[in-house]
């Protein structure tokens, strides 16, 4: 302990008052008092980044988007129907819907559906350097800073007898113990006809999970599918966060969309000539950057379609994204 006017360098200060003690006070020379408080302590840099508290509405919540119809799929013919059309006949002693070409016909395909809620932050920007065939080049980043959780309520179709003694389809939720997460995210520039899958680029995750301080592991788009991701309840946090990065994006980009899939295990089916073409359910978010191609940090990306009040320059924003009426994001079959 330092004895009264005792003059400290200020490293011994901070090893001082980081230290645990009852109150004490001290006099420093000038008559200054300088009390030490238990408890207090100051964040060293053994201690790590601190952890960033997360405003309720700091992110942007998608619920999961789940409904009766993703429970299944068709009606469809099976591509054998139209590549063997010598399997039509008659048959003499049973009806012919029993024939195989026939049980081709207007097929449905019936299971259990599931979805993710999806919370995220709108599109940023960060400069790293990243790897080149030529050695490091110091370049932007965009990416996606993203949660995602499996809350249950899954759809289950169910067969039951209608009041004619018809089989009908209704839904009951169900739950199972984990889920996996097979992302594709997609940076559509819109006006630019300009699209870019994410790229997995360890050194600008390390970076942005310095920047963002959400105080769990990011995890990139081929990490994230290894993971099982667990029910989350009232009691049981099973979040997992994770991060889509982009580079190369065209600096005149003002609008553009991100298209999400792997949020749900709904599809459609389409018949594409003699084969079958499967939609995924996907997310589509709406993003715009009043900005302009120099200093592309400093330019704040916002999400969701501003309202304008001049009649011809919402038109004009809600051509560029194929709409008719404001949206933040759409679930979309592609």
């Amino acid at each position: 302990m330092p004895a009264s006017g005792t003059i400290l360098s200020p490293v011994a200060w901070l090893r001082f008052l980081a230290g645990g003690a009852l109150a004490i006070t001290f006099c420093l020379p000038g008559g200054v008092l300088l009390q030490r408080v238990q408890g207090q302590s100051l964040p060293t840099s053994s201690s790590g980044p601190r952890i960033r508290q997360l405003a309720p509405d700091a992110l942007e919540v998608i619920p999961p988007a789940q409904e009766m119809g993703d429970t299944f799929q068709g009606p469809v013919d099976l591509p054998f129907v139209s590549q063997h059309p010598e399997l039509d006949w008659t048959p003499n002693y049973t009806a012919k819907s029993d024939t195989l070409l026939e049980k081709g016909k207007h097929v449905i395909f019936r299971g259990d559906a599931y979805a993710l809620e999806f919370a995220f932050k709108p599109v940023r920007m960060i400069s790293v350097e990243v790897p080149t065939s030529e050695g490091f080049r110091e370049t932007n980043v965009w990416y996606l800073l993203y949660r995602v959780r499996y809350l249950g309520q899954d759809l289950k179709p169910v067969p039951e007898q209608d009041p004619y003694n018809n089989l009908v389809y209704t839904t009951q939720p169900v739950a199972a113990k984990w889920v996996r997460f097979m992302p594709t995210f997609t940076l559509k520039s819109l006006g630019l006809n300009q699209s870019h899958l994410d790229r997995i680029l360890p050194v600008a995750v390390r970076s942005i999970a310095a920047k963002e301080r959400v105080g769990k592991k990011l995890y990139d788009s081929v990490e994230i599918q290894s993971l099982k991701i667990g029910i989350t309840t009232e009691t049981e946090n099973n979040e997992v966060w994770g991060v889509a990065t982009w580079v190369g994006i065209d600096p005149r980009t003002d609008f553009f969309s991100v298209s999400v899939k792997g949020l749900t295990n709904a599809q459609r089916l389409e018949l594409d000539g003699d084969s079958i073409r499967y939609l995924q359910k996907t997310l589509v978010l709406h993003f715009t950057r009043p900005g302009d191609t120099i200093n592309e940090l400093e330019d704040q990306i916002r999400f969701g379609i501003p309202a304008i009040t001049e009649p011809e320059r919402q038109k004009y924003v809600l051509d560029q994204f194929g709409l008719e009426e404001r949206l933040d994001y759409q679930w979309l079959y592609r």
